[in-house]
């Protein structure tokens, strides 16, 4: 064999075993994701349950820790498809893009705040003459942000499931099309609920746990602002992981996480997690649930986006 062709081989060999402890060493590591716009209160929040449960996991050979952040839900897709994040958490309307788009499936559900489902409400003043969501024509509403499920994808599906069109605002204190419902971002639900108290908008679309947090504390809210409709309830929030994730990775993640809400060990790490209670299994219901809930979030995506 030539001297060139001895090269070769030895060259080829070399990438083999470089490529073979690289996929060695990707193994030992747990990636879990998360879609932020602010990515550095959110590694805070995630790092406390991702050393956890990486603690619990050197039975099936993860060894650390890591955290990917994404831009959007595109992104974090995109990570999910090259294999560049194993678990992710997020709420019921960016599921349903991850597992679209990003062959995501859901492992758990998250309880947060007590529970493991909430829904939409939409809250007027009672002052303002709007009794229902039949009333909103040339109105205009606030919601928190375009990722938002429970405060932007599931209460701009209820309206325009009901017939009614909605038109983006440049400002709150632009007025709405006498036909269309008028809405605007306020980057925070309780910037929504000021918002509507202050008259700036007729309404606000936040869920029944803001209300509880937001509204009920607040003499002056519980006082002035009344619920004038509410959407059908979808999961709080899910545990994800990419399709092709080794199985006993994927069983024993799901085993530490049903068993951290029964572990005092896991009780500060779990409050970190967006205040998570504990997880359950992901089950048929909320499978049904997810179903319900895809073609409004792709109504709005498709007219609104």
């Amino acid at each position: 064999m030539s001297s060139a062709g001895l090269f070769l081989r030895l060259a080829l060999i070399v990438l083999l075993l470089s490529g073979a402890a690289e996929s060695r060493a990707q193994s030992e590591v747990l990636v879990l994701g998360r879609v932020s716009d602010n990515p550095a209160a959110h590694y805070d929040r995630l790092r406390p349950l991702l050393d956890y449960v990486v603690e619990r996991m050197a039975d099936v050979g993860i060894r650390e820790g890591r955290i990917l952040m994404a831009p959007d839900a595109a992104a974090m897709a995109s990570y999910l498809r090259q294999g560049q994040v194993d678990w992710v958490t997020e709420t019921a309307g960016a599921t349903l893009g991850l597992m679209e788009r990003g062959g995501a499936e859901p492992l758990a559900l998250s309880w947060r705040g007590g529970e493991q489902r909430y829904y939409s409400v939409f809250m007027a003043r009672r002052d303002s003459g709007i009794a229902s969501l039949d009333d909103l024509d040339g109105r205009t509403i606030a919601f928190q942000h375009p990722n938002s499920t429970s405060a932007y994808l599931v209460p701009a599906g209820v309206l325009l499931e009901r017939g009614l069109s909605l038109a983006g605002l440049l400002s709150p204190l632009d007025r709405a099309p006498a036909n269309r419902v008028g809405y605007a971002f306020t980057g925070d639900e309780a910037n929504s609920v000021a918002w509507v108290h202050k008259r700036l908008v007729d309404v606000a679309a936040i869920s029944n746990q803001n209300v509880e947090d937001l509204v009920q504390p607040i003499p002056r809210y519980r006082a002035d602002l009344h619920i004038i409709g509410r959407s059908p309830d979808y999961p709080r929030a899910l545990e994800l992981v990419r399709g092709d994730l080794p199985e006993p990775i994927r069983q024993r993640l799901l085993e530490v996480l049903l068993e951290s809400g029964d572990d005092p060990a896991a009780r500060a790490a779990l409050e970190s997690f967006f205040r998570t209670d504990r997880f359950t299994p992901f089950t048929p219901e909320t499978a049904r649930q997810l179903e319900r809930l895809g073609p409004m979030v792709a109504r709005v995506r498709r007219e609104l986006q």
